[in-house]
């Protein structure tokens, strides 16, 4: 069977490597910590020193998780009072958006494990059921019809999956390994920040999955 599901989703899904960068969360796994990286994910690759100085610490959610921020050569540590469904929610000046003549406010959240089923900050990906992969996406606790969610496996693969009527969605994971998923929702109302005025929202998540049943891989060089 598990054969049977890898065939499919390297027959249906295109392989490809963009080399693009992306701030993601990773539980560590012997610890209560949590740890924010930024690289070329479906390549392993995590930036350090001087590119990683620029990456900024944001909020952690619930904050009552949180003990400690420490900053790293190429991750920042959020020492938890325990592990539970974390996100940390990073934000920008706004700024005039690439290719178009408006002013975007950017927010990112940044969200890891699979535990909560209930939403607890404006943009959030949900499990239908602990350990699920079935999923609901949701703004400020509505569901998101016919949004795009775009998954990136632990060996590379790139799929993107679109949400139902009810905000749901559901998502193949046949390797062992981290997966993430992103999806992103534009929010036009005009708002000012510190004075400086915007003409809509960009939403955005990062949200890491961990699979640790299914077929092992590996990447060759």
């Amino acid at each position: 069977m598990k054969n049977l599901i890898y065939s499919i989703l390297i027959s249906s899904t295109a392989i490809i490597n963009l080399s693009a960068h992306d701030i993601w969360l990773e539980f560590d796994d012997k610890k209560d910590e949590v740890k924010l990286y930024f690289g070329e994910f479906e390549d392993k690759h995590l930036e350090s020193g001087e590119k990683f100085s620029k990456i900024k610490e944001g909020i952690l959610y619930p904050s009552e998780l949180l003990k400690e921020v420490k900053r790293n050569d190429n991750n920042i540590t959020y020492s938890l009072t325990k592990k539970d469904d974390v996100v940390v929610i990073r934000t920008a000046e706004p700024k005039k958006a690439r290719d178009l003549e408006i002013i975007e406010n950017k927010i990112s959240y940044l969200k890891t494990g699979r535990v909560n089923t209930q939403s607890f900050v404006d943009f959030d990906i949900v499990p239908l059921n602990k350990d699920s992969n079935s999923f609901k996406i949701l703004f400020k606790n509505e569901p998101i019809k016919k949004s795009r969610i775009t998954v990136i496996s632990p060996t590379g693969w790139e799929k993107t999956f679109m949400s139902s009527d009810k905000g749901e969605f559901t998502i193949h994971t046949p390797w062992i390994g981290k997966y993430l998923l992103k999806a992103e929702i534009h929010d036009d109302t005009k708002g000012e920040i510190d004075g400086k005025v915007y003409d809509r929202t960009v939403h955005s998540i990062v949200y890491t999955i961990e699979e640790k049943q299914g077929l092992p891989w590996e990447i060759k060089r």
